[in-house]
């Protein structure tokens, strides 16, 4: 190694400085170490005629920025909410001692950036609750991250703008500006990010729906659950039902467990009505009413009354009649409403009858006008 000039120069005291360099590397846990060899380089002073002296340097307090370095976006990936929450405790320990610190404010800045991409991971599932979580998190614990995540994007364009999509979007960390926010996913859908995909398509719904189309099926290509259940849809609700394209969409999405996927496909093999497919529908009816569906909750209460699918069991049947209809789900307060007004596997009981048929009737049943009519001709007879 190639020493500068002064080194050169007092070039009989290099095992001297040496030893001191050595010193004042090392952490305060290392004291003894230190100690160690300090008095080695005073014996070869003293060996070379310099006067010992025994002044010692300061101690070292171990910094804490010893064991902090620059997060990777794939260190944060199977990490759980309260994980993140302790990473980002972590770092905010940092910054009252060195408030410039770059590395510290990158860290936060990722995070907020995967925390955005969750919520759209999570909205593509179809969990509200779930990105619910992660936007708390970011106003409560990345408040500050905005600027950074801004900056961060021009690294990882896609992350980053479908991240400033998110903040758009929501309101959150930024004003709540839709145009914009679809400006952003627009821009991520570019870079090849799914969820942006998905949400640009349903920006341009009304203004060019080829082009939503376009990037719905873009996304659902690429695997966002969302986009893929929107295609199954569409496959529904054309002219002419093509039940064989519902299920290309809807499979994929509902082994993704978005659960109102789950429902859609349960109606898809119901509707083919072969033993096989009414098995397949009554499971995956099941699997979605105990996810909390309401839809499937009341279709799954028709396979128990009418024993498609599954045994006959009424009692069940009303179980899950009465479960969706106490959540407001319209038909299930119709099915309801009848089994008590006939007394069909339960007892006939009329006033709760015309209770759940008015609150039938008020979100558009028809048939439970036609229900209510039937219970005032019957108290007329009385």
């Amino acid at each position: 190694m190639e020493y500068p000039s002064a080194f050169r120069v007092l070039g009989r005291f290099r095992p001297v400085l040496a030893a001191a360099l050595v010193a004042l590397l090392v952490v305060h846990g290392m004291a003894a170490g230190a100690a160690r060899a300090e008095e080695g380089a005073e014996q070869t002073a003293g060996k070379s005629g310099a006067k010992s002296r025994k002044a010692r340097p300061s101690p070292v307090r171990p910094s804490p920025f010893a064991s902090l370095h620059e997060i990777q976006a794939g260190e944060l990936t199977g990490l759980s909410t309260a994980e993140l929450e302790a990473l980002i405790a972590e770092q905010r320990k940092h910054v009252p001692e060195n408030p410039k610190d770059e590395t510290v404010r990158r860290n936060l800045g990722r995070i907020s950036m995967e925390a955005a991409n969750r919520i759209l991971q999570a909205e593509s599932l179809g969990r509200a609750q779930e990105a619910s979580t992660y936007a708390v998190l970011i106003r409560g614990s990345l408040a500050d991250t905005l600027w950074r995540v801004t900056q961060l994007a021009r690294e990882e364009p896609a992350r980053g703008m479908a991240a400033l999509g998110v903040f758009h979007a929501e309101g959150i960390l930024a004003p709540k500006e839709p145009a914009r926010a679809c400006e952003y996913f627009a821009k991520a859908a570019a870079q090849g990010h799914a969820a942006a995909a998905y949400r640009t398509s349903l920006c341009l719904a009304k203004t060019d729906p080829e082009r939503a189309r376009r990037w719905r099926e873009q996304s659902a290509g690429a695997g966002n659950a969302g986009a893929q259940e929107a295609m199954g849809r569409a496959c529904i609700e054309a002219s002419s039902v093509d039940l064989a394209c519902a299920k290309k969409w809807l499979e994929p999405a509902a082994a993704q467990g978005r659960v109102s996927a789950m429902s859609l496909l349960a109606w898809v093999y119901a509707r083919e009505g072969t033993e096989a497919a009414l098995s397949r529908a009554a499971k995956l009816y099941r699997a979605a009413a105990e996810s909390g569906d309401l839809a499937a909750q009341n279709n799954l209460g028709e396979f128990q009354e009418t024993g498609r699918g599954v045994p006959r069991d009424m009692a069940a049947a009303i179980q899950w009649y009465r479960r969706s209809a106490e959540q407001g789900f319209g038909p299930a307060q119709f099915n309801l409403a009848r089994l008590l007004a006939f007394g069909v596997g339960t007892e006939r009981d009329t006033t709760q009858a015309r209770d759940w048929a008015t609150k039938a009737q008020a979100q558009g049943i028809a048939q439970a006008d036609e229900l209510l009519r039937l219970l005032s001709d019957a108290e007329k007879r009385r």
